[in-house]
């Protein structure tokens, strides 16, 4: 099968609340990307993070498996430094090879635990 999908991917409405109520780690307010890689090869993926006020972060490196699905808790990205809680934040993902990305939200801050996917944008300029 070809790789299908897209190199550039954009998240433009991220952000990860700071208050979480339930069970730790599962239960925890996050957001996530899932990448799916229906190419044969690895691809590796660069991230950066913008913010309303601060400077963007990048060089947050991922390797995806040929004809394999991964998700990344945005949460867990803490190198080159963590992504800042309770923080609006868009993502850029730059693919070697085109992938297909969704981001998903959960938001545990309140007792009605709320979930919620969107496609991110892709293109290939």
């Amino acid at each position: 099968m070809e790789a299908l999908g897209k190199k550039k991917w954009v998240i433009p409405g991220g952000h990860i609340p700071l208050k979480s109520t339930g069970k730790e780690p599962e239960m925890v307010s996050q957001d996530k990307i899932a990448i799916l890689n229906t190419g044969l090869n690895t691809v590796k993926l660069r991230l950066t993070v913008f913010y309303s006020g601060d400077d963007p972060v990048n060089n947050y490196i991922l390797n995806v498996k040929g004809r394999r699905l991964k998700k990344i808790r945005i949460n867990d990205l803490i190198d080159p430094f963590p992504v800042t809680l309770e923080t609006d934040y868009s993502l850029l993902i730059e693919a070697e090879e085109p992938v297909v990305v969704q981001f998903l939200r959960m938001d545990t801050g309140y007792r009605n635990v709320a979930v919620m996917g969107a496609m991110g944008f892709g293109t290939d300029f």
